[in-house]
């Protein structure tokens, strides 16, 4: 019995140091932790690229010359003094630029003369068949269409069905190597900018047509047609002439249509 006694006060001492010990150690300060500040954070939403507004009557049809220009609200025809061609048309905008520049050259002793403009899609077929029966000898037909597209383009692919392409005075690279010709070739090249006039068959390119010395092209106004062909256009799209099996095998939406200077579209 004494013995029990011992034993119980031996564990209600033994209890209550314990509880004394754990008391202490919960009422000692815990260290501060680092408060963590919550940053505002700002949602960015995606906002969507706004796609560039096209006339309304641009479409595939209009890309590839199936119009009338002369019947055409945007087209006008090109008074004879300057050009030797007759029922010619261009885009307004190209045209009235042109005057311009063609007063600009005239006062500095050069005439400017328009010997190729507006090529809707038909004009275009009979150039591309005449040069398609040139080269029967060339059996291969992507060889032979391959040697056409050195300088004359597929129909529904050329840059004069929109009305914004000009052909100036000689139709030879040659020409504007000397003499007169190279003096109207280097006031165009510094000046034709200043109307809104680029070259877009320059060299160098990596593909495409070959150089054109005499070609100029209206940017404010192609520019925007060769942003909806890049969009729209598909070689699938090319037929109705001799040949235009060819178009999707040689590329010719991205070699021929896109493949101009740079500069013509940025």
């Amino acid at each position: 019995m004494k013995n029990n006694i011992i034993l119980m006060k031996k564990l209600f001492y033994l209890t209550f140091v314990i509880l004394i010990v754990f008391s202490c150690k919960n009422t000692v300060e815990k260290p501060k932790q680092n408060k963590i500040i919550k940053q505002d954070t700002v949602e960015v939403k995606n906002i969507p690229v706004e796609k560039p507004e096209y006339p309304s009557y641009l479409n595939i049809n209009f890309l590839m010359g199936k119009f009338d220009p002369s019947k055409h609200p945007e087209f006008v025809k090109i008074e004879d003094k300057y050009t030797n061609k007759h029922n010619v048309y261009l885009d307004k905008k190209a045209y009235n630029a042109f005057l311009k520049m063609y007063d600009a050259a005239y006062k500095d002793g050069f005439k400017l003369l328009i010997v190729s403009a507006t090529r809707p899609f038909y004009y275009q077929k009979g150039i591309w068949e005449r040069n398609w029966a040139k080269r029967k000898n060339i059996k291969d037909p992507v060889r032979r269409a391959m040697d056409i597209l050195k300088f004359s383009s597929m129909p529904g692919t050329s840059r004069h069905h929109w009305g914004t392409e000009i052909d100036l005075n000689v139709l030879e690279n040659s020409y504007y190597a000397t003499g007169k010709g190279k003096q109207i070739f280097d006031w165009m090249s510094e000046n034709a900018y200043k109307f809104g006039f680029c070259r877009p068959y320059t060299p160098g390119r990596p593909y495409g047509y070959n150089e054109e010395k005499w070609h100029w092209s209206y940017k404010p106004v192609s520019k925007i047609y060769t942003r909806f062909a890049k969009e729209n256009m598909k070689d699938e799209y090319i037929s109705g002439f001799k040949g235009a099996e060819t178009a999707k095998k040689i590329q010719v939406t991205k070699k021929y249509i896109l493949g101009i200077n740079k500069k013509c579209y940025k």
